[in-house]
């Protein structure tokens, strides 16, 4: 990843990080231009179970600014354990095959 992607994601990340409080974030995907620079990516985020997803979804689009194109996929942790080891979903290839950039301590 090129350097100032590597910030602006960090930068969401942590920002992401500071409003919904999750386990776990993963970069799911990203896409660059022709001249390699970043147009947009997704992250893939798993909250405490007992918060709605679909309200931390909303919570993090507006209130986080991003140059580019960014989406968020939420998923309270019940869920993702269920679904992460299930080979046919999402969370599955997210989990064998995304980026994870945050765990909380």
């Amino acid at each position: 990843m090129a350097e100032a992607d590597s910030e602006l994601i960090s930068g969401i990340v942590s920002r992401a990080a500071e409003l919904c409080d999750p386990f776990m974030i993963f970069l799911v995907s990203k896409k660059n231009n022709t001249k390699g620079e970043l147009t947009g990516f997704k992250l893939c985020i798993v909250i405490p179970d007992g918060i709605d997803p679909s309200l931390t979804e909303r919570k993090l689009l507006l209130g986080i600014d991003c140059p580019v194109p960014c989406d968020f996929i939420v998923y309270n942790l019940e869920d993702w354990d269920e679904h992460c080891v299930d080979d046919c979903s999402f969370a599955y290839r997210v989990e064998n095959g995304g980026e994870k950039l945050y765990v909380k301590r």
